[in-house]
């Protein structure tokens, strides 16, 4: 754990930034590069680390709401003057998980899902060029260990059930790639499109990754998934107790209906399930 080592009045700070380049990772993601000597501070926790995307205004630039100011005030202060802005005179705020985080030289990836029809941010990032800037808020290394923004806790469990959509994927990522020796992980993934399977090659020893394709109703292939998975480990008789943990990301009507499913139909302990709506059919859950 680091020890702070600046004066800062939270666990965030705001981060100015630039497109450094963009890379089209398969037909439904763009990855972009964001690079900037503020980056060097930026605390790369991983895992599912919530950062939030300030995409720019439509002309350009940022609304003086205080993001900006030195150190980066509480958003109790910047979000309500953000708030209290025209609606066409704010920028969009978005939240993701960084896909990389590279301190030592200044960057930060972001993989943006391309939504059918596109929102802001899927627009922006279609559009994105090497020089566009705009803001991302993040840890500060300078702050120390908070935690803040990290939902990921599996405690003392060795079997763990990783479930998401798309939106979840860098998350996934992350979070596979931390787990601990002796860890079990399956994960249950949903895609519209297979070619936007970004996961199923962090399979390897104690991880497997089962990926779906999904109906015209969206999560409902991967509630699917998730029932017949506990099926088998009900028929299996597995330990669902302490040892083990789940945790579930993606569009918030399906996210709520498996946690659901898990804790009130399979009898898993309410605190043994973690559960994020990224996104909302017919809307953004960040307003």
């Amino acid at each position: 754990m680091s020890t702070p080592t600046h004066d800062r009045p939270w666990a965030y700070s705001a981060f100015p930034v630039r497109v450094a380049r963009t890379e089209r990772v398969s037909p439904g993601f763009v990855r972009i590069t964001f690079a900037g000597p503020a980056l060097r501070h930026f605390a790369p926790w991983g895992v599912d680390q919530r950062i939030k995307v300030v995409l720019p205004l439509p002309g350009g630039g940022l609304a003086d709401f205080g993001l900006l100011d030195d150190p980066t005030p509480h958003p109790s202060h910047w979000y309500t003057r953000w708030k209290a802005l025209p609606e066409d005179a704010r920028n969009v705020l978005r939240t993701y998980t960084p896909a990389a985080i590279r301190p030592a030289d200044g960057e930060l990836d972001v993989d943006f899902v391309l939504h059918e029809p596109a929102g802001p941010a899927s627009a922006w990032a279609l559009a994105a060029r090497p020089g566009d800037d705009l803001v991302i808020t993040g840890p500060d290394a300078r702050c120390g260990y908070t935690g803040y923004g990290i939902c990921w806790s599996p405690g003392p469990a060795r079997e763990t059930l990783i479930i998401g959509d798309e939106t979840a994927f860098p998350a996934i990522r992350n979070i596979v790639a931390a787990l601990g020796a002796g860890v079990r992980a399956h994960v249950l993934a949903e895609v519209g499109d297979r070619a936007d399977d970004l996961l199923s090659s962090t399979a390897r020893a104690g991880v497997t990754v089962e990926v779906v394709t999904r109906g015209e109703v969206h999560g409902q292939a991967l509630e699917e998934a998730v029932r017949a998975w506990a099926t088998r480990e009900a028929d299996d008789a597995r330990d669902l107790g302490e040892g083990f943990y789940a945790w579930i990301a993606g569009e918030s009507g399906a996210v709520t209906r498996i946690r659901q499913h898990l804790t009130r139909d399979r009898g898993i302990a309410k605190d043994r399930v973690s559960f994020l709506g990224y996104w909302k059919l017919g809307g953004a859950l960040v307003s």
